[in-house]
């Protein structure tokens, strides 16, 4: 099977781009031969750029539009599986494969044909007001694309632009949310139900358990104001009894931070880490902490956590609910609630509750998260798109990986192809 991965990085490397590199890495180990199509930001420089990346949502020709259709012609791909296309690959890409018969899966890790700023997060807050209006108008008046009225207003046209040539409903063969709680959403947002699948991400190697004997709770992650780190430094100023609290990452709320945790004895900041140096402050703590105060994809933070034994404390909104038992692998409280959270662990902290979490922690890893499952998902995926309607029938290597897969996998659902 040849996969055509395509994938628009972020300017500050997130957790899609971790996500891509490990799907990407996935596929190679299990014989799925996959080309990768990248783009960045990063050539967005000047005027000129900018409008021609803002002209390219509407459809008009691009560079990566060219690179695409050569890379289509070189490679010849079985499926091309989309995940960040916004804003140098452009939604364009979807018509472009249509044309050329070939299926597409799309990944959709935020809430960007939802949402022109593709968080349903403003001013602190859950903000749902353009799910369901036609116009999308309280994204371009609140100026929720990089606080800029004219960028809201030509992101949200592109977006509807789409949303009336079908775009969503024709070109693309499946999407897959990242939860249950994010297909909710995505089919209450006008995505036809019969095209979402729920795949969650996954770690793999797997990192190993871990004896979780530091002492100290973990934030790892960016520092920004949708994960609530407001909240974690509320609980800790009002709790200097609480074990030490780690903070690992950097982003705008670093500098307010550091301030915070210079008065308070229990707080550490400790800037950004390699990955294996976030794996190995995780395996030593109490807890994971993810006081997120919007609608999170699905952080592979708390996947990581999970699989080397570490309980996570997370709030009580969209993916959390589904990824961690409540008082099993971890708890749940209400969010922005500090006095809640505190409350929590000062209890669970005398009782070491958290140790007889660890055990369930990594069985939750082991019964969801593991790279093993998450290939039998995906190709499961995979030949949902390929064996629908009238496909011609798949390559001679295709067709070994889909006999020599296993034989308990049906197809998620089958989709009519295109003619």
């Amino acid at each position: 099977m040849k996969v055509l991965m395509v994938h628009n990085r972020y300017q500050q490397r997130g957790g899609e781009d971790s996500v891509v590199d490990a799907e990407v890495g996935l596929l190679a180990a299990n014989g799925i031969e996959v080309k990768r199509l990248d783009a960045d930001n990063d050539s967005i420089q000047g005027v000129f750029a900018k409008i021609q990346v803002s002209a390219s949502q509407f459809g008009a020709h691009s560079a990566m539009q060219g690179k695409l259709t050569r890379a289509l012609a070189d490679f010849r791909p079985d499926i091309v599986h989309v995940h960040n296309w916004f804003p140098t690959v452009s939604a364009a890409i979807f018509r472009t494969c249509s044309q050329a018969k070939i299926p597409v899966v799309h990944t959709l890790h935020n809430y960007r044909l939802l949402c022109v700023n593709a968080t349903l997060f403003r001013d602190g807050a859950v903000c749902e007001d353009c799910i369901g209006t036609t116009f999308r108008t309280p994204g371009i008046v609140h100026k929720c694309y990089r606080e800029s009225g004219i960028g809201s207003a030509v992101a949200t046209a592109g977006m509807l632009a789409h949303w009336a040539a079908g775009t969503w409903r024709n070109s693309v063969d499946r999407f897959i949310a990242l939860s249950e709680f994010s297909k909710a959403k995505l089919v209450e947002g006008g995505l036809p139900a019969e095209k979402v699948v729920v795949k969650p991400n996954f770690v793999d190697p797997d990192p190993g358990v871990r004896p979780g004997d530091g002492g100290y709770f973990l934030y790892a992650g960016r520092l920004t104001e949708e994960k609530g780190l407001r909240v974690l430094l509320q609980c800790w100023r009002s709790g200097p009894d609480l074990p030490l609290l780690k903070i690992i990452g950097g982003g705008p709320l670093e500098q307010e931070i550091r301030e915070a945790a210079d008065a308070m004895a229990n707080v550490e900041v400790l800037g950004t880490k390699s990955s294996n140096e976030v794996t190995e402050l995780m395996g030593g703590a109490i807890a994971l902490l993810c006081p997120s105060q919007w609608y999170e994809g699905m952080p592979r933070v708390v996947i990581e956590s999970l699989a080397v034994g570490t309980p996570v404390v997370a709030s009580k909104i969209g993916c959390y609910p589904e990824m961690i038992a409540d008082n099993h692998s971890g708890i749940l409280f209400p969010p922005g609630d500090a006095n809640s959270l505190r409350t929590s662990l000062r209890e669970l902290v005398a009782r070491e509750a958290f140790r007889d979490m660890r055990p369930n922690a990594r069985r939750r890893f082991e019964t969801e998260y593991t790279g093993k499952k998450n290939f039998s998902l995906v190709l499961n995926i995979y030949r949902g798109v390929l064996f629908a309607g009238n496909v011609v029938s798949p390559n001679p290597v295709t067709a070994r990986i889909m006999d020599e897969s296993d034989s308990g996998l049906l197809p998620a659902g089958r989709v009519a192809r295109r003619s």
